[in-house]
């Protein structure tokens, strides 16, 4: 069984849900802002095309608590990605959050610079 999460507009998530209900799929669960449900592969195109009122269809593939920039790195690398993306494939990432504590990622230092111009700046400054 998969996890399916729709969107929707706050005050249509019982219109979902009912829709979804309709369509046989089980474990619905009606939250603010979204519905969740289970269901197998072939349920994904059923939704996307029966839905009236929800967004689009997400597939859950690995659930983690994130509290940092860290644990959200880690929490999607270890996300089986072979098993739905080929080797050849893209994954195009639009990323955004609702209440969330995480701000900006903290700045990275500038990557080392090669040798070559750490000795060069050395001469240059004793010149």
């Amino acid at each position: 069984m998969l996890e399916f999460v729709i969107p929707c507009l706050l005050g249509l998530e019982s219109l979902v849900g009912d829709e979804i209900r309709k369509l046989g799929l089980s474990d619905v669960r009606v939250e603010n802002g979204r519905v969740l449900c289970r269901g197998e592969a072939r349920d994904i195109a059923r939704l996307n095309i029966n839905l009236r009122c929800g967004a689009r269809v997400i597939l859950v593939l690995h659930k983690f608590r994130a509290t940092d920039f860290e644990s959200l790195f880690q929490g999607v690398r270890a996300v089986h990605w072979e098993d739905w993306i080929p080797r050849e494939g893209e994954f195009p990432v639009v990323g955004y959050s609702i209440n969330s504590t995480f701000s900006d990622p903290p700045p990275r230092p500038p990557p080392p610079s090669p040798p070559a111009s750490r000795s060069s700046k050395r001469r240059s400054s004793t010149a």
